[in-house]
């Protein structure tokens, strides 16, 4: 099992009920494959840099979790096709 953080940005115009829902989503990918969610919560609204999609600001999320290595890939290929979510990144925590 190996450590990850994912890191998300959700929309600005979500309310609390749909980045709710984006946790579930994620829980359950990382539980039916055989992994465990250690934290999950969300950071703040910011400010982009630079717009993305039309928007200029979201709602930053994270996760931590271990799980086996093929989880990252089904995460990566759930939120890719999620209109709530903007950006996201799955990254490995040194052991």
């Amino acid at each position: 099992m190996n450590k990850y953080d994912l890191v998300s940005i959700v929309r600005p115009t979500a309310d609390e009920s749909v980045v709710e829902s984006i946790h579930k989503s994620i829980t359950d990918v990382i539980s039916n494959g055989g992994g465990n969610v250690s934290e999950q919560g969300v950071w703040q609204r910011r400010k982009f840099a630079y717009e993305i999609d039309t928007f200029k600001e979201g709602i930053y999320t994270i996760t931590s979790f271990e799980s086996p290595s093929n989880v990252p890939a089904e995460l990566d290929r759930v939120l890719k096709i999620s209109d709530d979510v903007i950006r996201h990144k799955v990254l490995k925590m040194e052991s």
